[in-house]
């Protein structure tokens, strides 16, 4: 019993009696999840998102996006008709600078960045931040054995009012996830489709968004390795676009 016990914590799950079933930490395991979507806890990652509609891709966008803590995000804009541009996440707050202006302009996470990624689904990528996290229910993915977790937005500048998260049972991987607005409305989906092994930490390398309004639509999103690295705090200082 003892081992079975040890096996079951090791897993993120207590079992709390034979009779009642597995009691599920949907917080840890959320926590655990987000381990997959972030390099550390300083770090610099390059996304290229590719838009695609009706089968057809038309155009493809690259960032740099630079993260300290959980709440500290600079993404640079790359491709060559963006350059200049920044966005700016502290907190709950985020803003982009544009070369022509000479002051930020605050946006939303909900906001679309390019294609069916809003600038949430680039700048904040722990979950466990910000939403609360309930288990409801074991079910496959496919051929995938899965936690399914509920979350509500606990902060103001979450992206999404709620999502419905779909997690590999053995260690938390995420495999898919529905997003939903305040309304109920349910707006995106989006699938995990290759993780990558660097110096054996695993992250995502690919994950696709689709657009449950315009089923035509979808976005890829390739994820370069994570590179762990010391970030200067006026990286993240909220002032003139100019001092980039």
């Amino acid at each position: 019993m003892f081992k079975n016990l040890s096996l079951l914590i090791a897993s993120g799950a207590l079992v709390s009696s034979a009779a009642s079933g597995p009691v599920v930490d949907a917080q840890a395991l959320l926590q655990r999840s987000d381990g997959y979507r972030n390099g550390s806890m300083s770090f610099v990652v390059r996304v290229k998102i590719a838009n695609f509609e009706a089968g057809k891709q038309d155009e493809e966008h690259l960032y740099e996006v630079s993260q300290k803590g959980t709440d500290k995000t600079h993404v640079e804009f790359l491709s060559p008709r963006e350059k200049g541009r920044h966005l700016l996440m502290l907190g709950d707050d985020m803003w982009i600078y544009l070369p022509d202006t000479s002051r930020p302009i605050r946006i939303t996470p909900l906001e679309r960045l390019t294609g069916n990624a809003s600038n949430g689904d680039v700048a904040r990528t722990y979950y466990a931040v910000d939403y609360d996290a309930v288990y409801v229910r074991s079910e496959k993915a496919g051929t995938t054995e899965c936690h399914v977790l509920e979350l509500t937005a606990k902060r103001k500048g979450a992206t999404y009012r709620k999502i419905e998260y779909w997690l590999r049972a053995q260690d938390a991987r995420p495999v898919k996830a529905d997003f939903y607005l305040a309304s109920g409305k349910h707006i995106k989906s989006a699938t995990f489709d290759e993780f990558q092994d660097v110096g054996g930490r695993i992250s995502v390398k690919r994950m696709t968004i689709y657009d449950e309004i315009r089923k035509n639509s979808h976005s890829v999103m390739q994820y370069s390795p994570f590179v762990p690295r010391e970030l200067p705090d006026k990286l993240f200082h909220q002032g003139r676009s100019d001092r980039f």
